[in-house]
């Protein structure tokens, strides 16, 4: 069930009236139908996120040794997406037939770190924030459930606690909100999708010229794909009055990789910071411990996104990134525009590493790349890169704070025929199919 799929609308309206219907059960209604919500992706894996909200409960309750709890949570995690790749490293995979090598359960890495924080958060703190009706609440919030932004229990509870109130200036911000993720994702992200997931599948059979439209593309496809999805969430929550973090703020006009992990996936990059690199001893110990602390960090952020090698090296090398950046005193150097392409240049390199799984195909991609550069017609790929420049350009304008005041301007006879209008042209764009989330798969 898509944000941006026919679903999704008639369950959220379905969602609306209950709320409006049953005003003394609201927290109820968001158990319940978050669950459906989940269970249309996969029937199946609901007794696993049922499993978190009870194993949570009760080990906070226990109150056990915090590695040990952390491990309990972690287990269902390490079995389903790390696996076989462990066994495969170990070379041991013949010895083992209980390995899980079918689908991923959704979710299942956002849900482990939120249950995670919980935990951590909930260390020395004695209160009923932290009761299972709270928690479970917490983690089934479907706008957040699938792919972020991960949200702290003190974020999340206090407002959820509070009457739902559908407020005219929020539906409006809301609905904004939600139209301006939809285009980013049905109207850009899904159809540059479309066109250079070719490229990237067999670079062996693909010419120079289109290994670098795929170079130039991924990076905005995969941001117009995860800020639309929390775009959309966002105005969703909004719409029910709960105020969710944002998640980027203008990652590509970043002047250091430092910098830019400061403006992507924020509250992901937060839960590293807090607790992996502030854990292992952050910037409080000699330098080259904070280094080590960096590459940990990095290398586990790298992990997470996927139980493959690539993802590893992606890692690791954002890690020696930040760690060269410490050393030379980056961050105190000054933005300049030539800074800024050098590190989007740097950026777009490291989300081939991404994309690209298979180290034999990695390699060939960007040999032809590179040792063909000359190569590349310019012409023909002009249109491409001034799009690129204007997409990275345009980010200057990426305010949300300028959208909500647009927002208050308007009127509902305006922002519905506005709603309908993007909706039903996204629709035709994408022949009623849009394209899952590439979030989804972490």
């Amino acid at each position: 069930m898509l944000f941006s799929s026919i679903d999704f609308f008639l369950f959220f309206i379905f969602f609306i009236i209950c709320i409006l219907s049953f005003k003394t059960y609201q927290r109820s209604i968001i158990i319940i139908l978050s669950l459906f919500f989940y269970s249309y992706w996969n029937f199946h894996f609901v007794p696993l996120i049922i499993y978190f909200c009870i194993s949570t409960f009760f080990l906070i309750k226990k109150n056990y040794y915090l590695p040990i709890s952390i491990s309990i949570l972690i287990l269902p995690l390490i079995f389903f997406k790390y696996s076989s790749f462990i066994l495969e490293i170990l070379n041991i995979n013949s010895l083992f037939k209980y390995s899980y090598k079918g689908e991923l359960p959704l979710a299942i890495s956002f849900l482990t770190f939120t249950a995670i924080a919980v935990l951590i958060d909930r260390k020395n703190k004695n209160n009923d924030e932290y009761n299972f009706f709270n928690i479970s609440e917490y983690l089934l919030y479907f706008p957040q459930l699938i792919a972020g932004p991960i949200l702290r229990v003190n974020e999340l509870i206090p407002q959820l606690n509070n009457k739902i109130l559908f407020l005219r200036d929020n539906i409006k911000f809301g609905i904004v909100l939600f139209c301006v993720g939809y285009i980013k994702k049905v109207y850009f992200a899904d159809n540059i999708g479309v066109y250079i997931d070719p490229f990237f599948q067999n670079p062996n059979l693909t010419e120079s010229k289109d290994l670098f439209k795929a170079f130039l593309l991924f990076p905005v496809q995969i941001y117009f794909d995860f800020s639309g999805y929390i775009d959309m969430a966002m105005g969703i929550s909004k719409i029910l009055g709960i105020n969710l973090p944002q998640n980027f703020n203008k990652p590509y006009l970043a002047s250091s990789m430092t910098d830019f992990w400061r403006r992507w996936h924020i509250t992901l990059s937060k839960w590293f910071r807090d607790y992996v690199y502030i854990s292992l001893g952050g910037s409080k110990v000699v330098n080259y411990k904070i280094y080590l602390n960096l590459l940990i960090t990095m290398g586990i952020a790298g992990l997470w996104h996927g139980a493959n090698y690539n993802f590893i090296l992606w890692g690791f090398l954002n890690g020696l990134i930040l760690c060269i950046e410490r050393f030379l005193k980056i961050e105190k150097f000054n933005y300049s525009y030539i800074k800024n392409l050098f590190y989007c240049f740097i950026i777009f390199n490291l989300w081939v590493i991404f994309r690209v799984s298979d180290f034999s195909l990695m390699l060939t991609f960007f040999n032809k790349l590179y040792t063909n550069i000359f190569d590349v017609t310019l012409y023909e790929n002009l249109t491409i890169l001034v799009f690129v420049c204007i997409f990275i350009i345009s980010q200057k304008f990426d305010n949300y704070k300028a959208l909500k005041n647009f927002s208050k301007k308007l009127n509902f006879k305006v922002i519905i025929p506005f709603f309908l209008t993007i909706i039903l042209v996204g629709l035709s764009i994408s022949v009623g199919q849009s394209e899952k989330f590439i979030y989804f798969q972490f």
